[in-house]
């Protein structure tokens, strides 16, 4: 479980500067696993750097050097990474979108509200969705035998998802033995999983 805190900033910044801030006066910090909080020196240094064009030199040296250490992130060291500007559910509905087509059967591991709302945005593309609960409920994880059982006697399947960790009850799952499992039962279903709250910080191999 996520623990929120809000300190409040007015006081810290008005003793660290001589000038008073405009950005923190009456900001608070909000202590969460995201969104982030930005320094202010981060903030106000992007402004005074003003916008740069997608072709600028410098650009495409930066966008190639995160690309690069995208795969060291990702484990994946001749893998190829995209960088799309958006939310994290951008990516539920760029994999909805580009890969299921009205009608193909997609199967859930959910651990949460995170799984609920993937499952929502492919049933909005017209997805035939099937959810793999916890027996336990809340906080639990779907064991292997039922996503076996599903995948046996509910597909074939297009796809699964899954979310590494689902920031609403902080559930890990294990995308390596679900991989498995799948390549052993359903070797043509895609497997598709969820690192927005986890990568950085468990070890997901892309390419494994």
């Amino acid at each position: 479980t996520s623990h929120t805190a809000c300190v409040d900033n007015m006081a810290s910044s008005s003793s660290s500067s001589s000038s008073p801030s405009v950005l923190a006066e009456g900001r608070r910090t909000l202590m969460i696993p995201g969104p982030i909080e930005f320094d202010e020196d981060v903030l106000m240094g992007g402004v005074r750097l003003g916008g740069t064009s997608h072709v600028d030199a410098g650009f495409i040296r930066v966008f190639g050097k995160c690309l690069t250490q995208m795969r060291d992130v990702f484990l994946a060291a001749d893998g190829q990474p995209f960088v799309i500007t958006g939310s994290g559910s951008l990516g539920w509905d760029s994999i909805a979108s580009n890969v299921v087509e009205a009608g193909d059967k997609v199967l859930v591991v959910n651990t949460g509200y995170f799984g609920d709302s993937f499952g929502d945005c492919l049933e909005t593309y017209g997805a035939a969705v099937v959810h793999a609960r916890a027996e336990a409920g809340v906080g639990g994880v779907p064991s292997l035998a039922l996503v076996r059982q599903l995948l046996e006697m509910e597909g074939p399947f297009k796809m699964i998802t899954v979310t590494h960790v689902d920031t609403s009850t902080g559930v890990r799952t294990d995308p390596k033995a679900i991989a498995e499992l799948v390549q052993a039962v359903s070797p043509d279903t895609l497997v598709a999983v969820d690192g927005v709250c986890s990568i950085g910080g468990e070890e997901l191999r892309m390419q494994e």
